[in-house]
Protein backbone atom coordinates (compact mmCIF):
# COMPACT_ATOMS: atom_id res chain seq x y z
CA UNK A 1 0.00 0.00 0.00
CA UNK A 2 1.73 3.05 -1.00
CA UNK A 3 1.57 6.57 0.47
CA UNK A 4 0.19 8.63 -2.87
CA UNK A 5 0.83 12.02 -3.97
CA UNK A 6 -1.37 13.51 -6.45
CA UNK A 7 -0.09 16.08 -9.20
CA UNK A 8 -2.96 17.85 -11.61
CA UNK A 9 -1.61 20.97 -13.62
CA UNK A 10 -3.75 22.93 -15.70
CA UNK A 11 -2.90 26.34 -17.87
CA UNK A 12 -2.75 27.97 -21.33
CA UNK A 13 -0.81 25.95 -23.03
CA UNK A 14 -3.72 23.41 -22.92
CA UNK A 15 -5.07 25.54 -25.80
CA UNK A 16 -6.60 23.57 -28.94
CA UNK A 17 -6.87 20.73 -26.09
CA UNK A 18 -9.47 19.81 -24.08
CA UNK A 19 -7.93 18.84 -21.10
CA UNK A 20 -10.26 18.23 -18.18
CA UNK A 21 -10.41 21.04 -15.31
CA UNK A 22 -8.06 20.54 -12.26
CA UNK A 23 -11.24 19.01 -10.40
CA UNK A 24 -12.12 16.67 -13.37
CA UNK A 25 -8.31 15.45 -13.05
CA UNK A 26 -8.43 14.86 -9.30
CA UNK A 27 -11.58 13.24 -9.64
CA UNK A 28 -10.03 10.47 -12.22
CA UNK A 29 -6.87 9.89 -10.54
CA UNK A 30 -8.66 9.29 -7.43
CA UNK A 31 -11.28 6.55 -9.04
CA UNK A 32 -8.02 5.36 -10.89
CA UNK A 33 -5.99 4.71 -6.89
CA UNK A 34 -9.27 3.03 -5.74
CA UNK A 35 -10.04 0.81 -8.57
CA UNK A 36 -6.59 -0.32 -8.17
CA UNK A 37 -6.43 -0.16 -4.78
CA UNK A 38 -2.91 1.10 -4.92
CA UNK A 39 -3.14 2.75 -1.21
CA UNK A 40 -3.99 6.18 0.84
CA UNK A 41 -3.97 9.39 -0.90
CA UNK A 42 -1.76 11.62 1.27
CA UNK A 43 -1.77 15.19 -0.36
CA UNK A 44 -2.39 16.43 -3.63
CA UNK A 45 -0.90 19.21 -5.25
CA UNK A 46 -2.16 21.97 -7.54
CA UNK A 47 -0.89 24.47 -10.40
CA UNK A 48 -3.43 26.26 -11.55
CA UNK A 49 -3.31 28.41 -14.60
CA UNK A 50 0.53 27.51 -14.64
CA UNK A 51 2.64 26.85 -18.17
CA UNK A 52 4.27 23.55 -17.77
CA UNK A 53 7.82 25.19 -19.63
CA UNK A 54 9.05 26.01 -16.51
CA UNK A 55 9.37 24.02 -13.26
CA UNK A 56 9.33 26.82 -10.70
CA UNK A 57 5.58 26.36 -9.67
CA UNK A 58 4.23 25.95 -6.07
CA UNK A 59 2.53 22.63 -6.60
CA UNK A 60 5.94 21.20 -7.88
CA UNK A 61 8.39 22.86 -4.88
CA UNK A 62 5.76 21.52 -2.32
CA UNK A 63 6.11 18.30 -4.38
CA UNK A 64 10.16 18.36 -3.69
CA UNK A 65 9.64 18.75 -0.50
CA UNK A 66 7.47 15.95 0.54
CA UNK A 67 9.64 13.72 -1.58
CA UNK A 68 12.74 14.64 0.20
CA UNK A 69 10.43 14.40 4.03
CA UNK A 70 9.33 10.60 2.60
CA UNK A 71 5.80 11.70 2.83
CA UNK A 72 4.82 10.00 -0.49
CA UNK A 73 6.38 7.33 -2.52
CA UNK A 74 3.84 7.35 -5.11
CA UNK A 75 3.17 9.73 -7.41
CA UNK A 76 0.14 9.64 -9.89
CA UNK A 77 -0.61 12.02 -12.90
CA UNK A 78 -2.91 12.06 -15.90
CA UNK A 79 -0.14 11.92 -18.12
CA UNK A 80 3.27 13.56 -18.32
CA UNK A 81 2.76 16.59 -20.24
CA UNK A 82 0.93 17.55 -16.63
CA UNK A 83 4.33 17.13 -14.96
CA UNK A 84 5.84 19.32 -17.10
CA UNK A 85 6.54 20.54 -20.81
CA UNK A 86 10.05 20.97 -20.86
CA UNK A 87 11.54 18.20 -22.43
CA UNK A 88 14.83 18.20 -20.17
CA UNK A 89 13.58 19.02 -17.11
CA UNK A 90 10.58 16.81 -17.23
CA UNK A 91 13.67 13.60 -17.31
CA UNK A 92 16.13 15.35 -14.68
CA UNK A 93 12.86 15.66 -12.47
CA UNK A 94 11.11 11.52 -13.43
CA UNK A 95 15.22 10.85 -12.01
CA UNK A 96 14.84 12.56 -9.35
CA UNK A 97 11.68 11.19 -8.60
CA UNK A 98 13.25 7.90 -8.82
CA UNK A 99 16.46 8.55 -6.95
CA UNK A 100 14.30 9.29 -4.14
CA UNK A 101 12.23 5.83 -4.20
CA UNK A 102 9.25 7.49 -5.70
CA UNK A 103 7.23 5.88 -8.07
CA UNK A 104 5.73 7.78 -10.92
CA UNK A 105 2.08 6.26 -12.52
CA UNK A 106 0.18 7.84 -15.31
CA UNK A 107 -3.67 7.87 -15.60
CA UNK A 108 -3.27 6.75 -19.50
CA UNK A 109 -0.66 3.93 -18.96
CA UNK A 110 1.92 5.56 -20.91
CA UNK A 111 3.95 5.98 -18.06
CA UNK A 112 5.02 3.60 -14.82
CA UNK A 113 8.54 3.96 -13.41
CA UNK A 114 9.16 0.72 -12.20
CA UNK A 115 8.43 -0.89 -15.96
CA UNK A 116 10.83 -0.65 -18.54
CA UNK A 117 9.83 2.92 -20.88
CA UNK A 118 11.85 3.23 -23.50
CA UNK A 119 9.90 5.50 -25.03
CA UNK A 120 9.59 8.01 -22.20
CA UNK A 121 12.48 10.34 -24.16
CA UNK A 122 9.98 10.82 -27.33
CA UNK A 123 6.34 11.25 -25.11
CA UNK A 124 8.50 13.94 -23.11
CA UNK A 125 10.09 15.13 -26.64
CA UNK A 126 6.60 15.49 -27.95
CA UNK A 127 5.21 17.20 -25.01
CA UNK A 128 8.13 20.11 -25.50
CA UNK A 129 7.15 20.51 -29.22
CA UNK A 130 3.57 21.23 -28.63
CA UNK A 131 4.29 23.72 -26.19
CA UNK A 132 6.55 25.15 -28.54
CA UNK A 133 3.66 25.24 -31.42
CA UNK A 134 1.29 26.75 -29.39
CA UNK A 135 3.86 29.69 -28.37
CA UNK A 136 4.29 30.58 -32.13
CA UNK A 137 1.09 30.86 -32.78
CA UNK A 138 0.01 32.70 -29.75
CA UNK A 139 3.23 35.21 -31.00
CA UNK A 140 1.67 35.26 -34.45
CA UNK A 141 -1.58 35.98 -32.99
CA UNK A 142 -0.20 39.00 -31.07
CA UNK A 143 1.91 40.15 -34.03
CA UNK A 144 -1.36 40.28 -36.23
CA UNK A 145 -2.99 42.47 -33.55
CA UNK A 146 -0.64 44.56 -32.97
CA UNK A 147 -0.11 45.03 -37.35
CA UNK A 148 -3.57 45.66 -36.86
CA UNK A 149 -2.76 48.81 -34.27
CA UNK A 150 -4.36 47.38 -31.31
CA UNK A 151 -2.46 48.15 -28.83
CA UNK A 152 -1.59 45.32 -26.48
CA UNK A 153 -0.74 45.49 -22.71
CA UNK A 154 -1.33 47.57 -19.91
CA UNK A 155 -2.32 51.23 -21.37
CA UNK A 156 0.43 53.99 -21.47
CA UNK A 157 0.31 57.17 -19.11
CA UNK A 158 -1.96 59.55 -20.69
CA UNK A 159 -3.91 56.95 -21.97
CA UNK A 160 -6.73 54.39 -20.68
CA UNK A 161 -8.14 51.08 -22.73
CA UNK A 162 -11.55 52.07 -24.69
CA UNK A 163 -14.40 50.33 -23.30
CA UNK A 164 -16.09 50.04 -26.43
CA UNK A 165 -13.42 48.89 -28.63
CA UNK A 166 -11.17 46.13 -27.64
CA UNK A 167 -7.35 47.20 -27.62
CA UNK A 168 -7.87 50.93 -28.82
CA UNK A 169 -6.49 53.72 -27.00
CA UNK A 170 -8.29 56.22 -25.60
CA UNK A 171 -6.94 59.92 -24.05
CA UNK A 172 -6.72 60.17 -20.23
CA UNK A 173 -7.38 63.84 -20.32
CA UNK A 174 -6.07 64.54 -16.42
CA UNK A 175 -2.74 62.46 -17.41
CA UNK A 176 -2.70 64.27 -20.99
CA UNK A 177 -2.50 67.65 -19.14
CA UNK A 178 0.92 66.16 -17.46
CA UNK A 179 2.58 64.75 -20.61
CA UNK A 180 2.04 68.20 -22.52
CA UNK A 181 3.60 69.92 -19.54
CA UNK A 182 6.76 67.73 -19.67
CA UNK A 183 6.92 68.26 -23.46
CA UNK A 184 6.68 72.03 -22.41
CA UNK A 185 9.17 72.10 -19.63
CA UNK A 186 11.78 70.58 -21.44
CA UNK A 187 11.32 72.84 -24.97
CA UNK A 188 11.98 75.39 -22.19
CA UNK A 189 15.77 73.79 -21.55
CA UNK A 190 14.38 72.02 -18.33
CA UNK A 191 16.31 68.27 -17.62
CA UNK A 192 14.63 65.06 -16.75
CA UNK A 193 15.71 65.15 -13.15
CA UNK A 194 14.24 69.11 -12.81
CA UNK A 195 10.86 67.76 -14.84
CA UNK A 196 10.49 65.07 -12.37
CA UNK A 197 11.17 67.36 -9.28
CA UNK A 198 8.62 69.74 -10.23
CA UNK A 199 6.22 67.26 -11.04
CA UNK A 200 6.21 65.69 -7.56
CA UNK A 201 6.16 69.13 -5.98
CA UNK A 202 2.81 69.63 -7.93
CA UNK A 203 1.67 66.40 -6.55
CA UNK A 204 1.29 64.73 -10.29
CA UNK A 205 0.29 61.68 -10.99
CA UNK A 206 3.27 59.08 -11.97
CA UNK A 207 3.13 56.33 -14.69
CA UNK A 208 4.63 54.23 -11.45
CA UNK A 209 1.75 55.26 -9.08
CA UNK A 210 4.18 56.51 -6.78
CA UNK A 211 7.06 59.48 -7.74
CA UNK A 212 8.29 61.08 -10.70
CA UNK A 213 11.89 59.84 -11.81
CA UNK A 214 14.36 60.61 -14.69
CA UNK A 215 13.36 57.47 -16.26
CA UNK A 216 9.55 58.03 -16.54
CA UNK A 217 10.09 61.58 -18.14
CA UNK A 218 12.73 60.34 -20.92
CA UNK A 219 10.33 57.42 -21.76
CA UNK A 220 7.30 60.07 -22.20
CA UNK A 221 9.35 62.40 -24.18
CA UNK A 222 10.88 59.35 -26.45
CA UNK A 223 7.56 57.62 -26.85
CA UNK A 224 5.16 57.85 -30.65
CA UNK A 225 1.95 56.80 -28.44
CA UNK A 226 1.67 60.32 -27.60
CA UNK A 227 1.56 61.18 -31.84
CA UNK A 228 -1.29 58.64 -32.46
CA UNK A 229 1.54 55.71 -33.53
CA UNK A 230 1.46 51.97 -31.90
CA UNK A 231 4.88 50.84 -31.61
CA UNK A 232 5.31 47.43 -30.23
CA UNK A 233 6.91 44.43 -30.67
CA UNK A 234 10.13 46.52 -28.99
CA UNK A 235 11.17 43.15 -27.04
CA UNK A 236 10.12 39.38 -27.03
CA UNK A 237 10.98 36.70 -24.54
CA UNK A 238 14.09 34.50 -25.15
CA UNK A 239 12.37 30.75 -25.19
CA UNK A 240 9.08 29.60 -24.18
CA UNK A 241 11.00 28.18 -21.36
CA UNK A 242 12.43 31.19 -20.13
CA UNK A 243 10.82 34.27 -18.85
CA UNK A 244 13.82 36.40 -20.08
CA UNK A 245 13.59 38.78 -22.53
CA UNK A 246 15.65 40.96 -24.98
CA UNK A 247 15.26 43.96 -26.70
CA UNK A 248 14.66 44.13 -30.70
CA UNK A 249 16.60 46.00 -33.30
CA UNK A 250 14.14 49.07 -34.53
CA UNK A 251 13.85 47.55 -37.55
CA UNK A 252 11.74 44.66 -36.08
CA UNK A 253 9.42 47.20 -34.06
CA UNK A 254 6.08 47.13 -35.47
CA UNK A 255 5.12 50.42 -36.03
CA UNK A 256 1.25 51.32 -37.01
CA UNK A 257 0.61 55.05 -37.85
CA UNK A 258 -2.55 57.20 -36.78
CA UNK A 259 -4.23 54.18 -34.18
CA UNK A 260 -5.93 56.87 -31.45
CA UNK A 261 -5.83 60.55 -30.86
CA UNK A 262 -2.42 62.10 -29.88
CA UNK A 263 -1.52 64.54 -27.05
CA UNK A 264 1.36 65.69 -29.17
CA UNK A 265 1.70 66.85 -32.15
CA UNK A 266 3.90 65.18 -34.86
CA UNK A 267 5.93 69.12 -34.90
CA UNK A 268 6.34 69.46 -31.47
CA UNK A 269 7.15 65.27 -31.20
CA UNK A 270 10.35 65.91 -33.29
CA UNK A 271 11.08 69.12 -32.36
CA UNK A 272 12.25 67.54 -29.13
CA UNK A 273 13.61 64.87 -30.62
CA UNK A 274 16.33 66.90 -32.02
CA UNK A 275 16.37 68.77 -28.82
CA UNK A 276 17.45 65.15 -27.25
CA UNK A 277 20.03 64.97 -29.75
CA UNK A 278 21.43 67.68 -29.48
CA UNK A 279 21.54 68.02 -25.48
CA UNK A 280 23.17 65.15 -25.73
CA UNK A 281 26.71 67.03 -26.49
CA UNK A 282 25.58 70.10 -24.70
CA UNK A 283 28.31 70.92 -22.07
CA UNK A 284 26.38 72.86 -19.68
CA UNK A 285 23.19 70.90 -19.14
CA UNK A 286 20.04 72.98 -17.13
CA UNK A 287 21.11 73.10 -13.32
CA UNK A 288 17.82 75.04 -12.06
CA UNK A 289 18.99 78.18 -14.70
CA UNK A 290 17.75 78.35 -17.92
CA UNK A 291 19.79 80.25 -20.70
CA UNK A 292 17.50 83.10 -22.09
CA UNK A 293 17.88 81.55 -25.92
CA UNK A 294 17.67 77.72 -24.50
CA UNK A 295 16.02 76.01 -27.15
CA UNK A 296 14.99 78.79 -29.70
CA UNK A 297 18.79 79.57 -31.23
CA UNK A 298 20.16 77.48 -34.22
CA UNK A 299 23.03 77.15 -36.96
CA UNK A 300 21.93 78.50 -40.09
CA UNK A 301 24.78 76.11 -41.81
CA UNK A 302 23.42 72.29 -40.65
CA UNK A 303 20.15 73.20 -38.85
CA UNK A 304 21.34 71.69 -35.31
CA UNK A 305 20.39 73.76 -32.15
CA UNK A 306 23.14 75.46 -30.45
CA UNK A 307 23.97 75.44 -26.99
CA UNK A 308 25.30 78.03 -24.22
CA UNK A 309 28.78 77.35 -23.36
CA UNK A 310 30.18 79.27 -20.02
CA UNK A 311 33.85 79.28 -20.01
CA UNK A 312 36.09 80.82 -16.70
CA UNK A 313 36.93 84.47 -17.61
CA UNK A 314 34.28 84.63 -20.61
CA UNK A 315 31.15 85.45 -21.44
CA UNK A 316 28.12 83.47 -21.94
CA UNK A 317 27.90 81.67 -25.42
CA UNK A 318 26.14 79.89 -27.74
CA UNK A 319 28.09 77.96 -30.13
CA UNK A 320 26.61 74.52 -32.91
CA UNK A 321 25.80 71.17 -31.31
CA UNK A 322 27.30 69.64 -34.38
CA UNK A 323 30.71 71.10 -33.99
CA UNK A 324 29.86 70.82 -30.45
CA UNK A 325 30.44 67.36 -30.81
CA UNK A 326 32.22 66.64 -33.69
CA UNK A 327 34.03 69.50 -34.69
CA UNK A 328 34.80 71.19 -37.84
CA UNK A 329 34.11 67.76 -40.08
CA UNK A 330 30.45 68.30 -39.67
CA UNK A 331 30.26 72.16 -39.00
CA UNK A 332 31.82 75.44 -38.13
CA UNK A 333 31.48 76.88 -34.18
CA UNK A 334 28.63 79.53 -35.20
CA UNK A 335 29.86 81.52 -31.88
CA UNK A 336 27.72 84.28 -30.72
CA UNK A 337 27.89 85.86 -27.50
CA UNK A 338 24.48 85.54 -25.02
CA UNK A 339 25.07 89.68 -24.54
CA UNK A 340 25.00 90.21 -28.29
CA UNK A 341 22.05 88.77 -28.77
CA UNK A 342 20.14 90.12 -25.60
CA UNK A 343 21.16 93.42 -27.42
CA UNK A 344 18.99 92.99 -30.61
CA UNK A 345 16.32 91.47 -29.21
CA UNK A 346 15.96 94.15 -26.26
CA UNK A 347 16.25 96.75 -28.68
CA UNK A 348 13.05 95.36 -30.86
CA UNK A 349 10.68 94.57 -28.55
CA UNK A 350 11.13 98.27 -26.93
CA UNK A 351 9.85 99.21 -30.28
CA UNK A 352 7.18 96.27 -30.63
CA UNK A 353 5.76 96.88 -27.04
CA UNK A 354 5.62 100.79 -28.41
CA UNK A 355 2.55 99.45 -31.27
CA UNK A 356 1.85 96.00 -29.02
CA UNK A 357 -1.81 97.18 -28.97
CA UNK A 358 -2.00 96.86 -32.36
CA UNK A 359 -1.20 93.19 -32.49
CA UNK A 360 -3.84 91.16 -30.96
CA UNK A 361 -1.71 87.60 -31.66
CA UNK A 362 1.32 89.15 -29.93
CA UNK A 363 -1.13 90.69 -27.12
CA UNK A 364 -2.75 87.40 -26.69
CA UNK A 365 0.86 85.63 -26.05
CA UNK A 366 1.57 88.14 -23.24
CA UNK A 367 -1.66 88.09 -21.52
CA UNK A 368 -1.06 84.37 -20.98
CA UNK A 369 2.68 85.55 -20.02
CA UNK A 370 1.37 87.55 -17.20
CA UNK A 371 -1.82 85.68 -16.24
CA UNK A 372 -1.72 83.06 -13.52
CA UNK A 373 -1.43 80.24 -15.19
CA UNK A 374 -0.57 78.10 -12.43
CA UNK A 375 -3.87 78.72 -10.39
CA UNK A 376 -6.01 76.00 -11.02
CA UNK A 377 -2.57 73.58 -10.62
CA UNK A 378 -2.20 75.42 -7.19
CA UNK A 379 -5.95 75.06 -6.14
CA UNK A 380 -5.43 71.30 -6.99
CA UNK A 381 -2.51 70.64 -5.02
CA UNK A 382 -4.39 72.57 -1.77
CA UNK A 383 -7.58 70.76 -2.09
CA UNK A 384 -5.15 67.25 -1.44
CA UNK A 385 -4.31 68.93 1.67
CA UNK A 386 -7.83 70.24 2.64
CA UNK A 387 -9.35 66.57 2.06
CA UNK A 388 -6.53 65.01 3.85
CA UNK A 389 -7.02 66.99 7.02
CA UNK A 390 -10.79 66.24 6.88
CA UNK A 391 -10.23 62.56 6.62
CA UNK A 392 -7.88 63.27 10.09
CA UNK A 393 -10.72 64.94 11.94
CA UNK A 394 -12.98 62.01 11.05
CA UNK A 395 -10.47 59.47 11.82
CA UNK A 396 -10.07 61.66 15.35
CA UNK A 397 -13.69 61.93 15.89
CA UNK A 398 -14.00 58.15 15.45
CA UNK A 399 -11.11 57.53 18.27
CA UNK A 400 -13.26 59.74 20.51
CA UNK A 401 -15.96 57.46 20.32
CA UNK A 402 -14.05 54.49 20.37
CA UNK A 403 -12.77 55.87 23.36
CA UNK A 404 -9.24 55.71 22.15
CA UNK A 405 -8.10 59.00 23.11
CA UNK A 406 -9.19 61.60 26.01
CA UNK A 407 -11.43 64.92 25.47
CA UNK A 408 -8.47 66.87 26.25
CA UNK A 409 -6.09 65.60 23.81
CA UNK A 410 -8.91 65.26 21.21
CA UNK A 411 -10.02 69.28 21.74
CA UNK A 412 -6.70 70.07 21.68
CA UNK A 413 -5.52 68.05 18.58
CA UNK A 414 -9.31 68.79 16.77
CA UNK A 415 -8.07 72.65 17.42
CA UNK A 416 -5.03 72.76 15.40
CA UNK A 417 -6.85 70.63 12.79
CA UNK A 418 -9.68 72.83 12.72
CA UNK A 419 -7.17 76.33 12.38
CA UNK A 420 -5.30 74.13 9.11
CA UNK A 421 -8.35 73.60 7.71
CA UNK A 422 -9.41 76.85 7.82
CA UNK A 423 -5.90 78.27 6.67
CA UNK A 424 -6.43 76.19 3.55
CA UNK A 425 -9.74 77.55 2.47
CA UNK A 426 -8.61 80.84 2.94
CA UNK A 427 -5.65 80.12 0.31
CA UNK A 428 -8.25 78.51 -2.03
CA UNK A 429 -10.31 81.28 -1.72
CA UNK A 430 -7.64 83.91 -2.64
CA UNK A 431 -6.36 82.08 -5.23
CA UNK A 432 -9.58 82.04 -7.09
CA UNK A 433 -10.03 85.98 -6.67
CA UNK A 434 -6.38 86.76 -7.98
CA UNK A 435 -7.18 84.44 -11.01
CA UNK A 436 -9.59 85.93 -12.37
CA UNK A 437 -7.56 89.50 -12.28
CA UNK A 438 -5.98 89.84 -15.76
CA UNK A 439 -3.77 92.75 -16.11
CA UNK A 440 -5.18 95.11 -19.00
CA UNK A 441 -3.73 96.36 -22.26
CA UNK A 442 -1.78 99.16 -20.82
CA UNK A 443 -0.69 97.12 -17.40
CA UNK A 444 0.74 94.23 -19.36
CA UNK A 445 2.68 96.37 -21.86
CA UNK A 446 4.29 98.53 -18.37
CA UNK A 447 5.10 95.52 -16.83
CA UNK A 448 7.02 94.38 -20.19
CA UNK A 449 8.33 97.63 -20.73
CA UNK A 450 9.85 97.55 -17.52
CA UNK A 451 10.96 94.32 -17.13
CA UNK A 452 12.87 94.74 -20.70
CA UNK A 453 14.07 98.58 -19.73
CA UNK A 454 15.82 97.14 -16.28
CA UNK A 455 17.46 93.99 -18.11
CA UNK A 456 15.14 91.83 -16.02
CA UNK A 457 14.62 89.31 -19.07
CA UNK A 458 14.08 85.65 -18.50
CA UNK A 459 13.57 82.32 -21.41
CA UNK A 460 10.03 82.44 -20.77
CA UNK A 461 9.78 86.35 -22.07
CA UNK A 462 12.14 85.99 -24.80
CA UNK A 463 9.94 82.56 -26.02
CA UNK A 464 6.73 84.65 -25.91
CA UNK A 465 7.88 86.79 -28.46
CA UNK A 466 10.64 84.71 -30.53
CA UNK A 467 10.24 82.04 -32.37
CA UNK A 468 13.88 81.51 -33.01
CA UNK A 469 17.28 82.67 -33.88
CA UNK A 470 19.35 81.53 -36.86
CA UNK A 471 23.26 82.28 -36.41
CA UNK A 472 24.36 82.69 -39.95
CA UNK A 473 28.53 82.59 -40.52
CA UNK A 474 30.34 83.92 -43.73
CA UNK A 475 30.26 81.03 -46.23
CA UNK A 476 27.45 79.92 -44.79
CA UNK A 477 24.91 78.77 -48.19
CA UNK A 478 21.35 79.42 -47.25
CA UNK A 479 19.30 76.07 -47.31
CA UNK A 480 15.59 76.84 -48.25
CA UNK A 481 15.51 73.03 -47.53
CA UNK A 482 15.71 73.89 -43.85
CA UNK A 483 14.60 77.12 -43.29
CA UNK A 484 12.12 77.66 -45.90
CA UNK A 485 11.38 81.25 -46.44
CA UNK A 486 12.46 82.75 -43.76
CA UNK A 487 14.92 84.97 -45.43
CA UNK A 488 13.92 87.11 -48.62
CA UNK A 489 15.61 85.60 -51.58
CA UNK A 490 17.17 88.93 -52.61
CA UNK A 491 19.09 88.97 -48.99
CA UNK A 492 20.61 85.38 -49.14
CA UNK A 493 23.20 86.08 -51.25
CA UNK A 494 24.48 88.88 -49.21
CA UNK A 495 23.71 86.46 -45.78
CA UNK A 496 25.83 84.10 -47.19
CA UNK A 497 28.60 86.33 -47.97
CA UNK A 498 28.58 88.03 -44.78
CA UNK A 499 26.75 86.11 -42.21
CA UNK A 500 24.21 87.46 -40.13
CA UNK A 501 21.68 86.75 -37.38
CA UNK A 502 18.43 86.20 -38.52
CA UNK A 503 15.08 86.70 -35.67
CA UNK A 504 11.27 85.21 -36.08
CA UNK A 505 9.63 87.06 -34.18
CA UNK A 506 5.65 85.50 -33.11
CA UNK A 507 3.83 87.61 -34.59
Amino acid sequence: MYKIGIYVRESRDDNEQNYETIETQKGLLEDFIESRNLGSIVRTYIDDNVSGAGFERKGIEQLKSDVSKGVINLLVVKDLSRLGRNNAKTLLFLDYLEENDVRVITYDGRYDSLKDNDTVGIDTWYNERYIKDISRKIRANIRFKIQKGEYIGNSPFGYIKSPNEKNKLIVNQDEAKVVKEIYRLYQEGWGYSYIAGYLNQRGCASPSKSTWNPVGVRRILCNRVYIGDTVQGISERISFKSKKTRRLPEDRWVITENTHDAIISKDEFYRVQKLRDDKSVDSSPHKGVIHLFRGIVYCGRCGSAMFARMRKDRPMSYICSSYGKNGKSDCTSHHIKEKELIDIVMEDLLKLVEGIEADSKLMGRIEKLFSNDDSQVEIERLNKQLNLKLRQQEMLYQDRLDEKISEDLFIRMNKQLEEKVGLLRGEIQDIKKNSLSIPDTSEIVDMLKRKVSSDVITNEIIRTVVGKVVIFDSGDKYSAEIWGDLVASDDRERLTKSGGIIVEYNY
